[in-house]
């Protein structure tokens, strides 16, 4: 395993980027997020520009007796929000059930399963005091600046100089699920920033430090699992290249196995009800519909092309020191495998989307970074004039 592993699988490094020095980093892609992220802030869609190609209206049988209609919903501010999709109809919904508004009164049929469990963050935006729209819209731009600072903080742990983490840093910053998905009112902002806390806390060898998460990440949405596999190969490694006993390895994989297995049990108890399941399952026409739809295949490749090339150059790298199977068995790239299973899965049931990928980028980004760090990418980054208030020398 390279050394530019850090320290998620190769040998300690103390990080080289001063605090200061990745607070200015922090601070300018925060400014980059907002920016970017105003465009389509709590689907205000301010900017006229057609960014959202849902139907305005669609109809769909889910039961007998949940005959789902979906369409423009209006907020309780008056503020008309189109087009919507299931999701975005059942969070902006969900908001108002948590703030006690009657079932009957909701702009719905049904409440439906998965999005009932997915439902954290619709209770955090629950508790502002703004429409149901802009308290998403705040609540998941939050989330997603955490995600990217977190993101940011485990680059660091992980010995990457400072020009390496600002070029990793900003392509996260600037990718179209933080452009598009990260202040809007979905709630994938919530579940990323679990997982980049996870990778950091792993980065940091803090890994008895998981398990609380997943077992109150559920709520943020399922995909917070996806920590798991990850976490067993990082154990793994730790053991292999002695640094943790076989206990000290797989005691914190096992809590967290198991603290997630308990909190699914348990949320699925608390959270609201759902009156059906919204159908996914494996779906032929919808498999093919999706590999030949333009749009979604142009969207996922720019929202997930950019993680993949690069850390998959970072992979070969790798792979041509280490072999391609012991370069494989590596948390990062086990992370990125995982999110693009996950990704294949929603493929044949529902819709191909690089949204689904976007819980992969904490791990994609340690991927990219290592690619910045060697060979002509790395003379690439040393070559660009930056300011010295942003970059202090570090190498």
């Amino acid at each position: 395993m390279s050394e530019l592993t850090g320290s998620v699988g190769g040998s300690e490094r103390v990080p080289r980027v001063p605090m200061g020095t990745l607070v200015r980093i922090g601070v300018l892609l925060t400014l980059v997020v907002v920016v970017i992220g105003s465009l389509n802030f709590a689907r205000y869609d301010w900017t006229g520009l057609p960014l959202n190609r849902a139907p305005m209206t669609a109809t769909k049988d889910v039961s007998s007796r949940c005959v789902e209609h979906i369409g423009p919903y209006t907020t309780e501010s008056g503020r008309v929000v189109a087009p919507v999709v299931v999701d975005e109809q059942q969070y902006m919904n969900l908001v108002e059930l948590y703030r006690g508004v009657p079932r009957e009164d909701l702009q719905l049929t049904c409440l439906y399963d998965p999005f009932t469990f997915r439902s954290g963050t619709s209770w955090i935006a629950h508790l502002l005091p703004f429409e149901e729209g802009l308290s998403l819209g705040i609540t998941n731009t939050v989330m997603t600046l955490l995600g990217l600072w977190l993101v940011l903080l485990a680059l660091r742990a992980q010995g990457l100089d400072a020009r390496v983490v600002l070029a990793a840093g900003s392509v996260y910053a600037v990718s179209w699920n933080v452009f598009f998905f990260g202040t809007g009112v979905l709630v994938d902002s919530s579940v990323v920033a679990a997982i980049a806390l996870c990778w950091w806390l792993l980065s940091t060898r803090r890994p008895w430090l998981v398990w609380p998460v997943l077992l109150l990440g559920y709520p943020l949405k399922e995909t917070v699992g996806i920590v798991l596999p990850a976490m067993a190969v990082w154990a793994w490694v730790e053991h292999r290249e002695g640094r943790r006993s076989t206990a000290a390895a797989a005691g914190p994989v096992i809590a967290a196995a198991v603290a997630f297995v308990v909190g699914v049990a348990a949320w699925r108890g608390i959270l609201p009800a759902p009156d059906a399941a919204w159908p996914v399952k494996p779906n032929l026409q919808n498999t093919l519909h999706n590999i030949g739809d333009v749009v979604s295949l142009g969207s996922f490749a720019v929202g997930a092309g950019p993680f993949l090339v690069l850390g998959f150059l970072a992979y070969r790298r790798e792979a041509r020191r280490s072999g391609w199977v012991r370069a494989a068995v590596d948390p990062a790239v086990i992370g990125v495998l995982t999110a693009l299973g996950i990704c294949f899965w929603s493929a044949i049931t529902v819709d191909l989307t690089p949204r689904l990928f976007w819980i992969g980028t904490p791990f994609a980004a340690t991927l990219v970074a290592r690619w910045f760090s060697e060979g002509r990418p790395r003379e690439w980054i040393d070559g660009l004039k930056l300011p010295a208030s942003l970059i202090t020398s570090d190498r």
